[in-house]
């Protein structure tokens, strides 16, 4: 599965991974950022309103290690764990502006350009969308999945949207170089697409009840959590997965681990532990649909960054 910042994969997709460890399963958990970029949770863990560079990066660390434990509960130590260490709060410029190694994208508050993560995937990789998009790719030819799990396009956090779409434009390469979408080889089957299921975190108003002086709060664990009626459906299926009281009593007690989190924003977290998961199911057409408009916006940062070097020539 593949999550923007640690604490993600739990909210998405926590009662997801116990299932498909008890179906016999593997799984991997993929972070693209260590959510080092959250200015206003440095400022009230530092006590500091202007936090220098390396505080961002110290709680960046604190949240990977909080990510290891949370996955280790929901896992029992059985999946595997990676956080790329992309910058927090930039990945939509990564995709929309930011797609060279020659025009990286500066965090503007860890001061990197690069991934200093110590046991990062690819310790030293430029902050450009390509590098991030060639690592994901890297990984589900690695993994050669059968089910995926990414953020929604649609979620309302541009960090979120963003990893979704950088999923969908790995998976759509995968797929083509592999067979699964376009022509098969002549005289060989087409192989199989992975399911694809994306999931929700942002939202206005959703999910109900968190918010302080809701109308209508709710029941942690025992009401189901389902996509908002105004989230546009695009015609994709919308799932529903049943969680037993243990996955998520589970799924809870992973949360907990994400104590820097829980620190700024208990009560949404908490408003995750519900007895379903929703997810929205992309097909085939919904990949490519989604890649080809991608691949345009890529193609215009790519051309803005050529005439901003034929410009400012070095």
């Amino acid at each position: 599965m593949v999550a923007p910042h640690p604490d993600d994969e739990t909210l998405g997709a926590g009662g997801l991974i116990q299932a498909v460890l008890a179906r016999g399963g593997s799984v991997r958990v993929v972070t693209l950022t260590a959510g080092d970029g959250y200015v206003e949770a440095v400022e009230m863990a530092t006590g500091d309103l202007h936090p220098r560079p390396a505080e961002f990066i110290a709680y960046g660390e604190e949240r990977v290690r909080e990510l290891r434990s949370a996955v280790q509960i929901l896992s029992h130590g059985r999946a595997r764990v990676e956080d790329l260490g992309f910058p927090d709060g930039a990945l939509s410029a990564l995709l929309n502006e930011y797609w060279s190694r020659a025009h990286p994208e500066h965090s503007p508050t860890t001061g990197a350009s690069k991934v200093y993560l110590p046991h990062a995937l690819d310790r030293g990789a430029a902050y450009d969308g390509a590098e991030l998009k060639q690592l994901l790719l890297g990984i589900i030819r690695e993994m050669n999945p059968t089910l995926v799990a990414i953020p929604d396009p649609l979620d309302r956090h541009p960090d979120h949207a963003a990893t979704g779409l950088f999923s969908i434009l790995a998976l759509d390469e995968w797929a083509r170089e592999t067979g699964r979408l376009g022509q098969a080889e002549p005289g060989s089957a087409a192989l199989p697409l992975p399911r694809v299921l994306a999931y929700l975190v942002h939202w206005p108003h959703w999910p109900h009840g968190w918010e302080a002086g809701s109308a209508r709060p709710f029941a942690p664990h025992s009401e189901p959590l389902e996509l908002p009626r105004n989230l546009p459906e695009r015609g994709y299926h919308r799932v529903l997965l049943p969680l037993t009281p243990g996955q998520v009593e589970r799924k809870a007690a992973a949360l907990r681990k994400h104590a820097t989190q829980q620190a700024v924003m208990g009560a949404f977290l908490a408003s995750f532990e519900r007895r379903t998961e929703p997810f929205s199911e992309l097909s085939a057409r919904d990949l490519e649909t989604v890649d080809s408009s991608v691949e345009q916006g890529i193609a215009r940062a790519l051309t803005r960054a050529a005439q901003s070097e034929e410009s400012n020539p070095p």
